[in-house]
């Protein structure tokens, strides 16, 4: 009877291997093991402490029960069995902690949102120290070749705010790995960005800033290649904490109660990033535009025609203007707002999830993740 229960548990696990194809740890999560020590929510595949007790099963029911009770959620949309199954597994006990502060800590007032800001209609190339809170996320490909193919938000010295359509796609090459997030840039084809004052002399900013990835936490709702791309987000941890600059700065986040009940309708957000521009696959210097935000019941129509649905309450909708639009490579940009009051600073309401191709089609809003749904899954896996 216990050898059969093991067959329908090793069953329930599904061929288990080693899966060396990406080194960042997929997270859903923080959990609590059966024993109450405090893990993250991942794919079997990424645990090798309960495979090992899988293997060692055999007729102790301990073990069988303890594997059981490990069990966190399936994945029925990824692409290979070990990543089907989700484990609540343990956080290691014996991990240095070299952080400055605790990657729960979010910015102190005065300290996030703060940028140089000129309110732009229409793409046009941003100031080196404007938007200092955008982040470019990393891959590795083959051959030594690496790719800037999405973007992020940072939020505090530890976290990057991105869409989880950008780290956990089956349309991502398998020999793609996540390799890390670049901070403080301006023009990727220099390091570091330089500029011309209006009194003729030249400035330079500080090098942009590489940090590698140590954990992705993805919505555990988000079903990739959905049709309406629902509980889009992710955060990203990076390997250690980043030091504030003029370039480098967090973003706010909408956490009063009056901002997170907003809908922001026919107010105007800006939106900074590397994508896809009129003339060109990418643009190599970061650009921002200021978009207006739809009545997201007259988005949800306006979809409804093509039968993509729009959810007032995850999505928003914004841009629509003839050549105003984010676009390809801005998937993970944040749309951010300044506060009403003079000197208020910026916050984030919005991450850049899909929208018609191609992009700038009169008419035709971009979907947004709504952020303000989002604050509490977001404060919840932060972590020290």
């Amino acid at each position: 009877m216990m050898l059969r229960a093991i067959e329908l548990l090793l069953c329930l696990f599904v061929a288990v291997y080693i899966l060396a194809v990406n080194t960042v740890l997929v997270s859903y999560g923080v959990c609590n093991t059966p024993f109450g020590l405090p893990g993250h929510c991942v794919p079997l595949s990424d645990c090798p402490s309960l495979y090992n007790l899988l293997a060692q099963a055999n007729e102790d029911n301990d073990i069988f029960n303890h594997l059981r009770n490990s069990f966190c959620g399936s994945d029925v949309n990824a692409t290979s069995g070990p990543d089907r199954t989700r484990v609540c597994c343990r956080d290691n006990p014996n991990a240095e902690n070299k952080d400055k502060e605790s990657g729960k800590m979010l910015p102190a007032p005065g300290t996030c949102g703060i940028t140089f800001n000129m309110r732009i209609f229409g793409g046009v190339e941003s100031q080196v120290d404007e938007f200092p809170w955008s982040a470019l996320i990393k891959y590795q490909r083959p051959y030594n070749a690496t790719a800037l193919n999405c973007a992020g938000v940072l939020i505090n010295q530890r976290y990057v705010l991105s869409a989880a359509h950008c780290l956990r796609n089956p349309s991502i090459p398998t020999t793609w790995k996540l390799d890390s997030v670049r901070l403080g840039e301006w023009d990727t084809r220099t390091d570091p960005d330089c500029y011309e004052t209006a009194d003729g002399n030249r400035n330079c900013a500080p090098p942009f800033v590489e940090v590698k990835i140590e954990r992705i936490i993805v919505h555990e709702k988000y079903i990739p290649h959905s049709q309406s791309e629902l509980y889009d987000i992710a955060l990203i941890r990076m390997a250690a904490n980043v030091n504030y600059s003029e370039t480098i700065k967090p973003i706010c986040l909408p956490l009063s109660s009056d901002l997170r009940q907003m809908t922001f309708v026919n107010e105007y957000a800006d939106v900074a990033g590397w994508g896809r521009t009129e003339v060109s696959p990418y643009s190599a210097v970061k650009r921002t535009i200021s978009l207006l935000i739809w009545d997201t019941d007259a988005c949800a129509q306006k979809f409804q025609t093509i039968q993509i649905p729009v959810n007032k309450t995850l999505q928003l909708c914004a841009g629509g203007q003839p050549m105003q639009d984010t676009c390809q490579g801005d998937s993970g940009a944040p749309l951010t707002m300044r506060g009403r009051l003079m000197n208020s600073p910026h916050f984030v309401v919005g991450i850049v999830s899909f929208g018609m191709q191609p992009c700038g089609m009169a008419s035709w809003p971009g979907i947004y993740t709504r952020v303000t749904y989002y604050v509490d899954w977001i404060l919840n896996n932060l972590e020290d």
